[in-house]
């Protein structure tokens, strides 16, 4: 009679292993997950800041402050040379706000986008960073303190909200720059009266002056009628 031949029992090795390779998956995943967190660092006031804007009018976004990739405030040399690196590398390493960085608003991000920033900056310090509500890129929003429409009609009005406690129609300012429009305070906002001959596509800009002095100017543009499109 042969002798029989042992084979090894697979069955309590196999679930061992399968249990290891899960737990420094989780592991893993884990660690990744506080990371991003961590890296983000959203301020304390941000859901409270997207909670006021659920109750604005349907279609009131955000802005950002366009050029300012590390939402540290200001548009800088640093803000250069994090565009300058993302371009080459496609890394966003730094960057809190991919979307700040598509300067022409065309979509994407391209060595266009550094020729204008460095125009830009050419001139000196950024006193009246531009304001953009196209975050189509992406952004973490951990500067933000306005939140508008993205755009008007022709005898619409666009409101301008004020997201940061310290800024209110009665201590800031909002002028138009430039478009056909006209523009008053209206229960705590700005209201931006677009002209009823507007053409569609013409382009208003507006003057937001802030309680402690600093400048921005938001445009957006004048979408066509409904029976136009």
């Amino acid at each position: 009679m042969k002798p029989t031949r042992k084979l090894p029992n697979e069955n309590i090795t196999m679930p061992m292993n399968r249990k290891a390779a899960l737990f420094f998956l989780c592991a893993a995943a884990l660690l990744f997950a506080i990371s991003q967190a961590q890296q983000k660092k959203l301020p304390p006031d941000y859901e409270k800041k997207r909670a006021a804007i659920s109750n604005f009018e349907a279609g009131v976004v955000p802005l950002f402050v366009l050029g300012d990739l590390n939402e540290d405030g200001v548009v800088d040399q640093e803000d250069l040379k994090l565009l300058r690196a993302y371009v080459a590398h496609s890394g966003s390493a730094g960057i809190s706000c991919v979307a700040a960085a598509d300067l022409d608003d065309n979509g994407s991000i391209t060595a266009h986008d550094i020729a204008v920033l460095e125009e830009i900056l050419s001139k000196g310090p950024v006193k009246a960073p531009a304001l953009s509500a196209h975050a189509r890129l992406g952004c973490d929003f951990k500067h933000f303190f306005i939140a508008a429409l993205p755009q008007g009609r022709a005898g619409s009005a666009v409101p301008i909200h004020f997201l940061d406690p310290r800024f209110n129609p009665q201590n800031s300012t909002a002028t138009i720059f430039t478009g056909p429009a006209t523009i008053v305070s209206n229960q705590g906002a700005f209201l931006v009266q677009v002209a009823k001959s507007a053409p569609a596509g013409a382009i208003v800009t507006v003057s937001i002056t802030l309680a402690d002095k600093q400048r921005y100017l938001y445009s957006f543009r004048v979408a066509p009628a409904p029976g136009q499109l």
